[in-house]
């Protein structure tokens, strides 16, 4: 039986449901209830009267603990003033200091958003100011500080996911019928499938079958090339478009969230998981993605209506949030350090059952005497269970050089193409990359280690920048502290020039002083730096430094082995460029654990996991990765000799039920 006829079935009266129900009405049988929903993950329960939420909500907190569900309790729409009365009420009544900025509302969700430059001063101690609005106009207040960048592509979306309130409603409830059905056969098994990113670097795509349910974690694209030669394999056997129960997605960059929108291309219509940034950031390299690939002459495997459906049905989970995503399976996100809303996906399956920690791609790293710059903290370690752990092994068999060291190369960089009066191109992906590229040149210009040279940022980089601004809360302490504490902008300093026209590019182009010029993509399949690099290749003052990894196949690769000579097409035609221009690869600015981060996580993560999977690298990365751990799992403090696997694409992998010590004694009798 699919999923989708699973979730078909009429379930309010099955005996699970009612008993929830019933529960509800218990705990809160005083307090005007309108009706009940199951909205997504949530169970919403509406009332007529908005102090009723006031005076419940502790009773709400402790019944959704004791329920181990997300409970929340809203105003019906009846009891709601209209938009605005509200809008007038906020304005005539918040502090006049608070600097409001933006007022929006959420039907769905019952909430007034209020965007202010000084947040704390709105809401006042205790939050008094929200409970007034709520107690006043039957709306939740919420609150959020003014972003030092307005990305307006962003907003666009935002607002058109605002007008779409009826078919978000309606869309939670069917997701919601999915979730809170009963079920059909329990956690008969578990098995993990990869169809994409086992033994390679991109499209990562793994299926993990319960036998009661399907989860997709990932749904990314190779950055290698284009066509379906780069999709996951969702033609494997095992993956039915119409059995998935969700997808998981750990975050934006495009090998992990790249192929999203084909999977509603093809009809599916249950509910994505992300965090709030990880949402925020993948509505723009999707689109960024499309035009891209008509800008190549390429045709796109999906539309912008696509995206746009597809965020109707996302659902934004922060940090440390349990989730329920299907009737046997639990979702918490943790912070991975890789790139802003970044997560470690944790999968708690049948009731205690199992365990699963899919780290994705994540950072590590000693956070106290760190004195390079870093932009997040370091992945979180500590969790209630792990039984079986699928580990990314992108720098599974280097070690790149001290993030300080990486930093003073850079810099002198910058200095040495300045003196001879060239220009420094560095591809970067708009997210990540160019955000810890443009702190690390801001601060090297504050201290004066480098002359007031033009940095100018092309690409994406913007827009996603103004999204790192949204969430300062997020960003390592040193960086949070210059954006609240300072009202400074990190990402933008003196000489910063963002390209956001032909006029501004055409300066970076045609200029003749020197210049920094950060630009997308960061492998250089495509985008401005493409340009810039035809343009800047044959004149040798010139530079061209790779900050991040360079997957096989791509223009930065083959430039980064040694190429000296690339053909490419111009108005139809085919020329010869010779690359005369140095090149230089910094690899300490990595965002992925290096090989001795990953050994270290391995032997911090709490508690020790039974099977490691390693996922997300080259097959000699893997390889090394696991013969190191394999061979120093005692001095990484397991008890037991994990079983270590490094399966390919569409290999499963049975993790329950099975006896894991037979398997690994199997494992270690053989080794030499």
């Amino acid at each position: 039986m699919s999923a989708r006829s699973r979730g078909s079935v009429r379930l309010p009266a099955r005996e699970e449901r009612l008993k929830l129900v019933k529960e509800i009405y218990a705990a809160l049988g005083d307090a005007n209830i309108v009706n009940i929903e199951f909205e997504g993950p949530e169970i919403a329960v509406y009332v007529s009267s908005p102090k009723v939420i006031l005076e419940k909500e502790g009773v709400v907190r402790d019944l959704a603990k004791k329920l181990r569900k997300r409970i929340v309790i809203r105003t019906s729409e009846k009891a709601r003033k209209d938009k605005e009365y509200t809008r007038k009420y906020i304005l005539e009544h918040a502090p006049a200091d608070a600097g409001v900025y933006e007022i929006q509302f959420d039907d769905v969700l019952g909430e007034v958003r209020v965007i202010a430059e000084k947040p704390g001063k709105l809401m006042g101690k205790g939050r008094v100011f929200q409970s007034q609005v709520l107690a006043e106009t039957g709306w939740r207040l919420e609150v959020y500080r003014k972003p030092l960048m307005q990305s307006g592509l962003l907003e666009s979306y935002l607002r058109h996911l605002l007008k779409r309130s009826q078919e978000r409603r309606r869309a939670l409830r069917e997701i919601g019928e999915r979730i809170f059905r009963p079920m059909v056969v329990g956690t008969r098994h578990i098995r993990v499938v990869g169809l994409g990113s086992f033994s390679e670097v991109g499209r990562s795509a793994i299926l993990v079958d319960t036998g009661e349910s399907r989860v997709l974690l990932d749904a990314g694209v190779s950055p290698s090339g284009w066509g379906p030669s780069t999709y996951p394999y969702f033609w494997a056997p095992e993956f039915r478009v119409d059995e998935l129960d969700a997808v998981v997605i750990s975050h934006a960059h495009l090998d992990h969230v790249g192929m999203l929108p084909l999977l509603f291309k093809y009809g599916f219509r249950g509910p994505v998981y992300a965090t709030p940034p990880t949402r925020d950031i993948m509505l723009i390299v999707l689109r960024d993605y499309i035009d891209l690939m008509r800008k190549e002459g390429l045709e796109p495997p999906f539309e912008p209506g696509d995206v746009e459906l597809m965020l109707t049905r996302l659902i934004p989970v922060n940090y440390e949030t349990v989730t329920d995503v299907a009737p046997d399976i639990k979702l918490t996100f943790y912070n991975a350090g890789h790139i802003l809303g970044s997560s470690l996906v944790h999968l708690h399956i049948g009731q205690g059952l199992f365990n699963i920690l899919y780290t994705a791609d994540f950072k590590y790293y000693k956070a106290k005497g760190d004195k390079a710059t870093r932009l997040l903290p370091p992945a979180h370690d500590r969790f209630h269970r792990v039984e079986a752990m699928i580990m990314e092994a992108t720098y599974g068999n280097k070690e790149p050089q001290p993030r300080d060291k990486a930093e003073e190369e850079l810099i002198e960089m910058v200095n040495k193409v300045y003196q001879r009066g060239g220009k420094l191109l560095i591809p970067v992906m708009a997210v990540g990359r160019g955000q810890e590229i443009l702190v690390v040149l801001n601060q090297a210009l504050k201290q004066g280690k480098i002359p007031e040279i033009p940095i100018y940022v092309d690409g994406m980089v913007y827009e996603v920048t103004a999204v790192y601004t949204n969430y300062p809360e997020l960003l390592a302490k040193p960086i949070r502290d210059m954006i609240l504490h300072n009202g400074e902008n990190p990402f933008q300093g003196p000489t910063t020039v963002w390209v956001t026209d032909r006029d501004k590019r055409d300066e970076a182009l045609y200029s003749e002083k020197p210049a920094v010029i950060l630009s997308t993509s960061g492998m250089m399949t495509g985008g401005p730096i493409v340009e810039y690099f035809k343009y800047f290749a044959e004149d040798e003052r010139n530079a061209l430094v790779f900050v991040s990894y360079q997957a096989p196949g791509t223009l930065g690769r083959r430039l980064q082995e040694g190429e000296k000579e690339i053909e490419v097409e111009e108005d139809g035609q085919l020329r010869k460029i010779k690359v005369n221009l140095e090149i230089k690869s910094i690899e300490g600015f990595t965002g992925h654990a290096t090989r001795n981060e990953l050994l270290y996580y391995a032997s911090r993560l709490q508690p020790k996991p039974r099977t490691i999977i390693l996922n997300h690298g080259e097959p000699g990365a893997i390889t090394s990765l696991a013969k190191a751990i394999m061979k120093g799992w005692r001095r990484m403090h397991y008890e037991h000799p994990p079983e270590v696997l490094a399966p390919e694409n569409l290999e499963a992998v049975r993790l329950y039920p099975r006896n894991p010590r037979y398997r690994t004694s199997l494992q270690y009798t053989q080794q030499p």
